[in-house]
């Protein structure tokens, strides 16, 4: 099989998402840093369709999810009236994103460095897109998340999201509309499902290549 190219390796996809995690808590919440991690995301996620799906029809799909998110996203920096599509989208979003990371676990064949990689990757892509629904349901009904005043909503997302997402649940923000509280145990379930079928498939694909 033919090298992927670098920008289709799981290592990079990983890294360039580490960066979109960690931009905002390092350079502040202007807006340039703002576009700056959305751009990062858009570029992975564009890249995990790419690697992920096969037929050129699924990859135009999804690549024209991206775009308009992507395009939504940037127009809710400058106005108000937006959020819902926002959300709709980035409701889609982490649709795909569920799609493309499982599909990738189910379909490996091979259980290898790259394999791990591929499923902290997928763990991680995970993470970061409920950080951004959460993101759009604050922004579309304020007050649906108690973030704590004068908390950055990004950086407070990605926390919110990576605690949930790993069951942690310390308690210091909390859902509190109903769309909030079932979208956080729903990603709870998501995080215990995807690490259970992680681990089945690389130690299953382990034990075929000893067998």
């Amino acid at each position: 099989m033919p090298a992927a190219p670098w920008l289709l390796r799981w290592e990079v996809l990983l890294l360039l998402l580490l960066v979109a995690v960690v931009v905002e808590p390092l350079f502040g919440s202007a807006t340039w840093v703002t576009l700056v991690g959305v751009a990062l995301i858009e570029v992975v996620v564009v890249a995990a369709i790419l690697k992920s799906l096969n037929r050129t029809l699924h990859r135009g799909l999804g690549l024209v999810i991206v775009v308009g998110w992507f395009g939504t996203t940037l127009l809710a920096l400058v106005t108000d009236g937006v959020q819902g599509m926002v959300a709709i989208f980035s409701g889609a979003m982490l649709v795909g994103a569920l799609a493309v990371t499982f599909r990738n676990l189910m379909e490996r064949e091979a259980g290898d460095y790259d394999a791990l990689l591929g499923g902290i990757f997928g763990y991680v892509l995970l993470a970061m897109v409920w950080a951004m629904f959460y993101v759009q349901i604050e922004r579309w009904h304020p007050g649906s998340i108690a973030f704590g005043e004068g908390a950055e909503l990004w950086t407070s997302s990605i926390y919110f999201s990576l605690v949930t997402l790993t069951s942690l649940g310390y308690g210091d923000i909390l859902p509190i509309s109903p769309l909030a509280r079932i979208s956080a145990g729903i990603e709870a379930v998501g995080g215990v499902l995807y690490m259970a079928i992680m681990i089945g498939s690389i130690v299953g694909t382990y034990r075929q290549n000893e067998s």
